[in-house]
C-alpha cells in the first residue's frame, strides 16, 4: 500500500518484482560471476554454475508466472498528472483512462511474454552448456556474462509494450553478441565481430529513425497508445509519417532476423564465430529479432497492416529463396547452416503476409510465427549438437564439410539418428511431423488471405530445401567417408543432445502444442 502510494504521489511507476524475475535472473547471475571472477579468478566450476543456475531460476520463474495465470504488467505510468500552475499531481477523472491519456505499462506478462521467455531460455541454456567444452568459452567471466546479458535483453523485449523499452532491450540483445563473436580470438573472430558491429550500427539507426517518426506521429511511445491513435482514423500526413516509421522500423528489425537484403552479415558471421556462438545467434538472436517484428506489428500498429502485410510477404518469399538457393551449393557444414537459417528467417516471418484487418487475424498470424519459431529453435538445437560433437572431433575443425557427415551412421548411429531426424523436422518431411505441422500453420493465415502468389513461392520453397537437408542426411548412410571416429559424450553435451532430440520426438508426437501455442498472445 505503502509503495502503492508512493508511486501515485511521486509519479514513479511501481515495479513487480515477480513480473520481471525472468529478466532479473540473468542480471543477477551474471553480477555474481563478476564478484566471484574479482575476488578469486578461475573458478571454473563456479562460473559455471552460476551461469546455469541463472537461467534455471529464470525458467523456473516463466513456470511459475504460467501457472499463477495471473495478468501481470509493470513500470505503469499512473492515472496522476502534474500541469502548468499546479504545486502536485491531480488525477484524472474516470471517464480518461491512462491509456486514453497517453499513459500505458512498458512490460506486460502475457502468453506471448512466456512462451518467448521460455523458447530464449531453451536455446540459450543449450548453447551455454555446448559451450562449456569449447575453446570459445576458455574465458568463462566474458562468454557467460555476455550470453546472460543477451539473454536478460530478449527476455525483456519479450514483455516489452512502448517503443523505448522494445529498443532498449533489442540492442541489449544484440550487443553483447559482438563480444562472444570475438571470443574466438583470430582474425576470422575479428572480422565476424566487426561485421556484426557495423550491421547493428545501420540496424540501430534505422530503428530509431523509425521509432522517431511513430512517435512524432502519434504523439506516445506505448504501443496500445499508438495503436488507438492509429485506428481512430487520424489525418492522411499522420498515416504517411507513421507508416514510413513502420516501414522504417521493419528495415532495422530485419537486420536482427537475417531477412533479405539485411541478411548479408550472417554467413560470413556465422563462420567466423565459435559454433555454440553460432547456434545461440540461429536461436536466440533470431528469437528476439522475431519477437520485436510480432510486438511492434501486432500490438502497436495492427491498423497498418495494409503497409506491412504486402512488405513483410515479399521479404519472407525472398529470404527464403535466397537463403535456399545459395544453401543448395554450400559444402561447409556452418555455411550450409548459415543460409538455412536465413531460409528458415523467411518461414519465421511468412504468416505476417496474410495479416487482415481483425484482431483475430493478427493473432493467428502472430501465433503462428511464434510456434514455428518453436519447432525451428529445437530442430536447430539437435543440429548444431551434433555439428559441435564433428568439429571438435574432425581434423578440420569448424571448417569441416559436409563429407566429414559420410558413414557417420556407422560410427556413431545415435548422433546420425539424431541429426537425421533434426533435418527432416527443418525439411518439413515425415517422420518430422513437426517441422510438416509448423510449416501448414505458416502457410494457412496466408492461403486465407487469398494471397496465392506468396503461398505458391512459398511452396516452391519447401522443395528448395529439400534437396540440400536430402543430401547432407544421405551422407550419413553412405558406404564410405572420413566420418570422425567415435567419441565419448562429455555429461553437458549428451544433455542437450538427448534434450534436443527429445524435444525433436515430443513435438512430433504432440504437434498440435504448434498449432495452439498461444491463444492470449496479444494480451
Amino acid at each position: 500500500m505503502l509503495a502503492e502510494t508512493f508511486a501515485e504521489l511521486t509519479g514513479v511507476p511501481k515495479i513487480d518484482a515477480v513480473a520481471l524475475l525472468p529478466v532479473i535472473a540473468p542480471v543477477v547471475a551474471l553480477l555474481l560471476i563478476l564478484l566471484v571472477d574479482a575476488i578469486r579468478p578461475g573458478l571454473r566450476t563456479v562460473t559455471d554454475a552460476l551461469g546455469v543456475s541463472g537461467l534455471l531460476v529464470a525458467a523456473g520463474a516463466v513456470a511459475y508466472l504460467a501457472q499463477d495465470g495471473q495478468d501481470r504488467s509493470t513500470a505503469c505510468s499512473s492515472g496522476f498528472v502534474v500541469t502548468s500552475g499546479q504545486t502536485g499531481p491531480t488525477r484524472l477523472p474516470e471517464s480518461l483512462s491512462p491509456a486514453q491519456f497517453g499513459f500505458g505499462c512498458s512490460y506486460v506478462v502475457s502468453d506471448l511474454t512466456l512462451a518467448v521467455q521460455g523458447i530464449v531460455l531453451l536455446g540459450a541454456l543449450a548453447c551455454l552448456l555446448l559451450a562449456l567444452a569449447g575453446p570459445g568459452a576458455k574465458d568463462r567471466t566474458a562468454h557467460h556474462t555476455l550470453l546472460l546479458a543477451t539473454v536478460a535483453g530478449a527476455a525483456a523485449l519479450a514483455g516489452a509494450r512502448d517503443l523505448a523499452t522494445l529498443t532498449v532491450a533489442l540492442e541489449t540483445a544484440t550487443l553483447p553478441v559482438i563480444g562472444l563473436i570475438a571470443l574466438r580470438r583470430d582474425a576470422q573472430g575479428a572480422q565476424a565481430a566487426v561485421t556484426m558491429l557495423l550491421t547493428a550500427v545501420a540496424s540501430l539507426g534505422l530503428l530509431l529513425l523509425g521509432v522517431g517518426l511513430l512517435f512524432l506521429a502519434t504523439g506516445s511511445l506505448y504501443l496500445a497508445r499508438i495503436a488507438d491513435v492509429l485506428a481512430a482514423d487520424p489525418q492522411r500526413p499522420v498515416l504517411v509519417v507513421a507508416a514510413l516509421g513502420v516501414v522504417l522500423a521493419i528495415a532495422g528489425i530485419g537486420f536482427k532476423v537475417s531477412l533479405v537484403p539485411f541478411h548479408l552479415w550472417t554467413p560470413d558471421t556465422y563462420a567466423g564465430a565459435p559454433l555454440p556462438v553460432a547456434a545461440f545467434l540461429s536461436t536466440v538472436s533470431k528469437a528476439a529479432g522475431l519477437t520485436a517484428v510480432v510486438v511492434l506489428l501486432g500490438i502497436g500498429v495492427p491498423t497498418l497492416h495494409e503497409v506491412w502485410a504486402p512488405l513483410v510477404g515479399v521479404l519472407a518469399v525472398l529470404t527464403m529463396t535466397v537463403g535456399n538457393l545459395v544453401a543448395l551449393r554450400q559444402t561447409v557444414a556452418v555455411r550450409l547452416l548459415a543460409w538455412s537459417t536465413v531460409a528458415q528467417a523467411g518461414w519465421v516471418v511468412l504468416p505476417f503476409a496474410g495479416a487482415g484487418a481483425s484482431r483475430d487475424s493478427v493473432r493467428e498470424v502472430a501465433a503462428a510465427s511464434i510456434g514455428y519459431l518453436l519447432a525451428y529453435v529445437v530442430a536447430g538445437l539437435a543440429v548444431f549438437a551434433v555439428v559441435v560433437l564433428v568439429a571438435r572431433h574432425h581434423r578440420a575443425g569448424e571448417e569441416h564439410t559436409l563429407q566429414a557427415y559420410r558413414g557417420l551412421g556407422r560410427t556413431e548411429p545415435v548422433a546420425a539418428a539424431v541429426l537425421a531426424f533434426a533435418l527432416f523436422c527443418l525439411a518439413g518431411l515425415p517422420p518430422g511431423v513437426m517441422g510438416l505441422i509448423a510449416k501448414v500453420v505458416v502457410l494457412r493465415p496466408v492461403v486465407h488471405a487469398e494471397t496465392w502468389p506468396i503461398a505458391v513461392l512459398a511452396a516452391l520453397n519447401v522443395a528448395l530445401a529439400l534437396a540440400y537437408y536430402l543430401r547432407w542426411t544421405a551422407l550419413l548412410v553412405s558406404p564410405a567417408g572420413t566420418a570422425p571416429p567415435r567419441w565419448r559424450l562429455r555429461p553437458a553435451e549428451g544433455i542437450v543432445l538427448g534434450g534436443a532430440a527429445a524435444g525433436c520426438l515430443g513435438l512430433s508426437v504432440g504437434a498440435q502444442v504448434i498449432a495452439g501455442l498461444l491463444p492470449g498472445i496479444l494480451h
